[in-house]
């Protein structure tokens, strides 16, 4: 029999056995720590597959299953000369509960070290953030993305000769962020970035390309045009801002309502006085109205408690931000039945209450699971915010159309 080889890695989580089962096994849950998709027959032969953005796939069938202890699988990854196998096996230890994966079958051929080498790496920095997602609830894919720092846009050749840049392509600086690396290495507005680490950034793709493969706290040349001048910069990549989320449903709820009720505040504010005639007023062509503004809060608002329903059961599925000509049947759908503006306003304000009624009831099991808790409260934190600046766009509306 050849020489095989194994590669082990262990780590204790404060968590349960049962919710790190699920995390090891479930599609869903596979997604919020392991790979960018994830579909799983969680039973004796049952097919799995797990893809990342890098082009790796690994698929199999489950050869064991003894809940909540043990799960192990055939494996075989892309381009791998052979399949091999995972076991991972959960123990009840003080702190927690332990986890192991055994990973074998790495045959003792060079033409293995590819896939020994990836093992190796992807199951020690997996566990890392299986281990932060069970007990926090952060994704440390996320979290140390690189945070750059700045509001871009593609240069063109327009501004490229109207601001004197010395550059043909690059991605132009509206300015920087506050706690962003750029701003601290002092770039601002204006320059335009054309390579980092050594990698061209014509476009937001390579700038994205160029970002990939580095993480916070890596320090990177970046190559940028300041007016006629090309220089060089070191820049250290800081780590992404993390909002925080309270960790129970009762306190998660308080806190968006919270906010809700400034929010709602300014809202009513920004209404008073306005008449019918005025809050149906498109300013131009192609803008929104008042109301269709606030029919698409009231949309967001419900499509947002939609979307924590099917987290909170974990049928959640990533998608896109949706058809232009289906958003505007919908936004036509609200103001068919609820045509004033102040039936408009006290649909909002009862959708936004009954999202605080909805987080305020979510059963433990779901808090439980950190990750998606977190996920569901960061939506729901930072939905007052996109409210504020729809109230601006109303508020600016009406100013205009009295103006006109």
């Amino acid at each position: 029999m050849s020489e095989t080889r194994t590669v082990k890695c262990n780590i204790v989580i404060e968590t349960t056995p049962e919710l790190a089962f699920e995390a090891v096994t479930r599609a869903s849950e596979l997604r919020e720590w392991f790979a960018d998709q994830a579909w799983t027959q969680v039973r004796p032969g049952g097919r799995y597959e797990v893809r990342w953005e890098s082009g790796y796939r690994a698929e199999g069938t489950f050869t064991a299953l003894d809940a909540p202890r043990r799960a192990a699988v055939a494996w075989r990854g892309t381009a791998e000369p052979g399949e091999t196998a995972v076991e991972v096996t959960l123990e009840l230890v003080e702190g927690g509960v332990e986890v192991t994966v055994l990973h074998t079958g790495f045959g003792a051929g060079d033409e293995w070290n590819p896939a020994l080498a990836q093992a190796e790496k992807g199951w020690q920095v997996g566990l890392e953030n299986l281990k932060s997602t069970l007990e926090t609830g952060v994704d440390l894919r996320t979290a140390l993305r690189p945070f750059l720092g700045v509001y871009p846009e593609v240069l063109n050749t327009e501004r490229a000769a109207k601001e004197g840049i010395a550059a043909e392509q690059g991605i132009y600086l509206h300015d920087t962020v506050e706690g962003g690396g750029a701003r601290a290495a002092g770039l601002a507005k204006g320059d335009v970035i054309v390579a980092i680490a050594g990698r061209a950034t014509p476009d937001y793709e390579q700038l994205h390309v160029a970002l990939g493969g580095l993480r916070a706290g890596d320090v990177v040349d970046v190559e940028l045009v300041r007016g006629r001048v090309r220089q060089t910069v070191q820049v250290t990549l800081a780590l992404r801002p993390q909002p925080e989320v309270p960790r129970t449903a009762e306190a998660l709820a308080q806190a968006v309502a919270d906010l809700q009720r400034d929010t709602d505040a300014a809202l009513r504010s920004a209404v008073e006085g306005v008449t019918e005639e005025e809050s149906g007023h498109s300013p131009a062509e192609g803008e929104w109205s008042a109301k269709q503004v606030l029919a698409h809060l009231t949309t967001t608002e419900r499509a947002v408690l939609n979307w924590m329903a099917d987290v909170a059961s974990a049928g959640w599925v990533e998608g896109d931000d949706g058809d232009p000509a289906v958003t505007a049947s919908r936004l036509a759908a609200v103001l068919a039945v609820k045509p004033t503006l102040q039936e408009l306003v006290d649909r909002l304000l009862v959708d936004e209450a009954e999202t605080v009624a909805f987080m305020r009831a979510l059963p433990q099991s779901v808090v439980a699971h950190r990750a998606r808790f977190r996920r569901m409260g960061q939506t729901a934190v930072g939905l007052p915010d996109h409210t504020r600046e729809h109230i601006e766009q109303i508020k600016a509306t009406i100013a205009a159309i009295r103006a006109a």
